[in-house]
């Protein structure tokens, strides 16, 4: 990461830093993005460049829970940028030498445990005609031998780098053409020699990663009414052992947290909108033991709900 953090940002590399939550924007353009932080105080940054055919992303991200869909018509390859990774992707541990790939439609859910720096790159339209292991129904994870990780690494700091430093270049149809021509024949040559990661496609993968969006989506669709274990079971058919089998391995935490979690964010962002009494608020959100609730909240945001309130004043 010491590379990216020297480069400047020009009318081709665009560069976001956030240290505060509450102001963080993903830089997933590519995808349909939702998170969940795991720290109020942050030190993120972003490296975004745009080409024809090909957007790519470099961030330096911090402890959160993370999900997303592809939107159509795209191809992403992810892979870590430094000799650490640590976390989850689709239930897998994250190693340092995993290559994902995904196509139009695919889903995934991360958790990120400490910061972590990635690269995603995007290609549209979709990638289908080079070889590629089929990933048809998600996101599929694969570990490539580490000169093929070197070399991507490599270009991804070469063209941010002429972005940075030459970005009239890099803004002439033949040379952004090259530059992803270089990037596609370098992903040719990791999938060459992968091999799938163990654990990344089964069907019991399958349902316990759909049970996973299917919390999130009922959360999501009932930001006012808490949702709790045994009403989660029934609304899936499943059992609350499941959900918690289901929410540990992909999320990494007990369902009781990962809800818990949940409700905090949500909390949060309401007390920003302002116009209502933190006490108002926490009941809202289901959280009866006022005392129990300030502690929980301060221990994540590392604030008092009082003092988020504030901020919408």
């Amino acid at each position: 990461m010491k590379t990216t953090l020297s480069l400047a940002p020009s009318a081709a590399l665009r560069i976001f830093h956030f240290d505060d939550i509450d102001l963080y924007r993903s830089g997933a353009a590519a995808l349909q993005f939702e998170l969940t932080p795991l720290v109020r105080k942050i030190s993120a940054r972003q490296f975004m460049l745009t080409m024809p055919g090909c957007d790519m992303l470099v961030e330096r991200s911090f402890p959160r829970l993370t999900g997303g869909t592809l939107m159509p018509g795209r191809t992403v390859i992810g892979f870590s940028m430094t000799d650490e990774a640590t976390g989850l992707f689709n239930g897998i541990d994250l190693k340092v030498s995993t290559l994902v790939l995904g196509h139009s439609g695919a889903g995934y859910v991360a958790y990120e445990s400490t910061p972590h720096c990635f690269a995603r790159v995007a290609f549209e339209p979709e990638v289908r005609d080079r070889g590629w292991p089929a990933a048809e129904n998600g996101f599929a994870q694969f570990f490539m031998s580490q000169s093929a990780h070197d070399r991507l690494r490599c270009l991804v700091m070469e063209i941010m780098t002429l972005a940075s430093r030459s970005a009239g270049d890099l803004q002439r149809p033949e040379v952004a053409q090259g530059a992803k021509e270089s990037l596609l024949a370098a992903a040719d040559d990791a999938f060459e020699n992968s091999s799938l990661a163990l654990g990344a496609r089964s069907a019991h993968a399958d349902r316990l990663l759909w049970i996973i969006k299917s919390i999130d989506e009922i959360i999501a669709a009932n930001p006012a009414n808490p949702i709790y274990s045994s009403e989660l079971a029934h609304a899936l058919g499943v059992s609350v052992r499941t959900l918690h089998n289901a929410v540990l391995r992909y999320r990494g935490m007990s369902l009781h947290r990962y809800l818990r979690l949940k409700r905090l964010w949500q909390v949060r962002q309401r007390l920003l909108v302002g116009n209502i009494s933190v006490k108002a608020c926490a009941l809202a959100y289901g959280f009866w033991h006022l005392s129990d609730f300030s502690r929980s909240y301060r221990t994540l945001f590392g604030e008092l709900p009082s003092q988020t309130l504030a901020l919408a004043h």
